[in-house]
């Protein structure tokens, strides 16, 4: 795989990973926020997904990190 390839392909992976583990949690949440606004749960609800996708954003990070940390000091 060319060099120039490598950055979009992570970035597209990076596009729908942020999508699956972010976006649609958090609209997902609000939108059942919203439907039930008088129900103290829905808060509840909202504040456990958030902490679901702060924990799926430091796995991510970790995971890169590891990988970078594999892939050992760049060549220069």
């Amino acid at each position: 795989m060319s060099e120039q390839t490598k950055p979009s392909r992570y970035m597209q992976e990076l596009d729908a990973w942020t999508e699956g583990h972010v976006i649609t949690p958090l609209l997902n949440a609000c939108s059942a926020e919203a439907e039930t606004e008088n129900d103290p749960h829905s808060l509840e609800a909202t504040e456990i997904v958030c902490e679901e996708v702060k924990k799926a954003v430091r796995g991510k990070v970790l995971e890169r990190y590891h990988n970078g940390q594999k892939a050992g000091p760049r060549k220069r």
